[in-house]
């Protein structure tokens, strides 16, 4: 988790949700995997970073990072302070156990066509921010992305609070959420990065 997601806005109403003044960059596709450039929001506007943090101790990179292990792991406690961003989405994608192959499941928010997802930035590429499942999502993955609620957005990318103040904010969100089965034969593949 949280290996696909789907950035699928019109420019302008992204614009007016965020706030920007600027347009910013816009990724190709709607459909984001690792390695991707993705739409990242910071406290002076929008820009497009690659997803994944590169590591010396190993080769793959780094996409995803565990909400409840921040402040402890030397690759994420530098980005705390000046280093957390929103990344827009407008769906994520798991990969449920289905016979003897998984099914790709497409998770949005019901009701809400953009919302933006917590991440970490060292400001040439990004990683997301994950959690334990909304009980409503348990079934499909052990972990989801954190998804901020808008009143929370301005506070994560506020680099001037102490990541102490906004560690709460790293939750499940409450839903409801809509959950797509996604049409096709199960991947015996899976889940590449999960």
């Amino acid at each position: 988790m949280c290996s696909r997601f789907e950035l699928k806005a019109d420019p302008a109403a992204l614009m007016r949700r965020f706030g920007l003044t600027v347009p910013p960059p816009w990724p190709l596709g709607a459909e984001r995997r690792p390695t991707d450039p993705v739409l990242v929001i910071g406290k002076d506007g929008g820009d497009l970073l690659p997803w994944g943090l590169t590591v010396e101790w190993q080769a793959a990179l780094l996409i995803n990072a565990r909400a409840e292990t921040l402040a402890v792991k030397p690759t994420f406690r530098p980005l705390l302070a000046g280093g957390r961003v929103l990344i827009p989405a407008s769906a994520w994608w798991e990969w449920q156990v289905a016979g003897r192959g998984r099914l790709k499941t497409r998770l949005a928010l019901a009701g809400e066509p953009l919302f933006a997802l917590a991440g970490l930035s060292d400001g040439r590429r990004v990683v997301i921010v994950t959690c334990a499942p909304a009980d409503d999502l348990a079934a499909v993955h052990d972990r989801m992305p954190v998804v901020l609620p808008p009143e929370a957005e301005a506070a994560w990318i506020d680099g001037a609070r102490p990541f102490d103040a906004v560690a709460p904010l790293l939750r499940p969100h409450a839903g409801p959420f809509t959950i797509t089965a996604e049409p096709g034969k199960p991947s015996a593949q899976g889940d590449l990065f999960g």
